[in-house]
């Protein structure tokens, strides 16, 4: 029923019977060549609200005006105010730097919420830990898992990766592991258990990094993220900093709840410190 395409480094399924496309692209020049690619769009599922996922819709509403969009009721408010993702990322509202289309989606996109059961030949996995409300595709063995998990690509270049929980990633991909033999991820190349493996060490090495950091006593928030970033993935642009920011308070707060860490106000600075 499904087909893989890949434009650029992303990759799309698509079921020509239902002309049902899952995920819309970055902008309007990848939704132009997905077109090429495919034909007909009726249908877009949207696996999670981030831009890189949306921002071609318009290209493709224009192309199809009758065209229907659903996604998860919990990734809804992120399309409903595409504004959210780059203030999630700095903490308010967001500089220039991070309303680029990347980051920040397109407005007033009509959408509905998913509703399993008018989709009865599709099997819809849900994945949440990169967003709440991210789901993939099942094809029998194989997974089409979004951004649950990256390419060895991508993981080797981007070494501290995004998940809004990175702990519940952890447990979404034991969970999968149990079923499925091949996973499709959004970006980069598909693999086996193996991309599962090297997903899985890439979020422990961070929780690891982190709880090494703290090991030598208490330090301020702010140096715990530059030494991690240091150690892991020095950064030279400022909406990747952020990007990796975003990512790590996700896992202080993970090992927090955990236990392994305490947080602490000092003399206006957030100070960690190691169990």
């Amino acid at each position: 029923m499904w087909q893989v395409h890949t434009v650029g480094n992303q990759n799309y399924l698509y079921a020509p019977s239902r002309k049902i496309l899952v995920d819309g692209g970055p902008g309007k020049e990848q939704a132009r060549k997905l077109r090429q690619a495919i034909g007909t769009v009726d249908i877009v599922l949207l696996t999670h609200a981030h831009a890189d996922h949306y921002g071609g819709l318009p290209y493709l509403l224009t192309a199809f005006p009758g065209l229907r969009l659903f996604l998860h009721s919990r990734e809804t408010p992120f399309l409903c105010n595409p504004l959210l993702e780059p203030a999630l990322l700095f903490g308010g509202l967001p500089p220039r730097v991070l309303s680029n289309p990347f980051l920040l989606g397109p407005s007033n996109l009509p959408f509905q919420e998913i509703d399993s059961t008018w989709f009865l030949e599709l099997e819809l996995v849900p994945l949440p830990g990169h967003t709440p409300g991210l789901f993939g595709i099942a094809m029998g063995d194989t997974l089409f898992a979004a951004d649950t998990l990256f390419g060895p690509e991508i993981v080797k270049k981007y070494p501290i990766l995004y998940h809004f929980d990175p702990e519940e990633t952890l447990r979404t991909l034991s969970t999968v592991e149990e079923r499925f033999t091949t996973f499709i991820p959004s970006h980069g190349s598909p693999g086996g258990r193996e991309l599962l493996r090297i997903n899985k060490e890439a979020i422990e090495q961070t929780f690891e990094t982190i709880l090494r950091t703290t090991t030598s006593g208490t330090l301020s928030l702010e140096k715990l993220l530059q030494t991690t970033m240091t150690l892991l993935a020095p950064v030279n642009s400022l909406d990747h900093y952020f990007l990796n920011r975003s990512a790590l308070l996700g896992y202080v707060s993970s090992l927090e709840k955990q236990g392994e860490l305490t947080l602490q106000l000092e003399n206006l600075e957030v100070m960690v410190q190691g169990r």
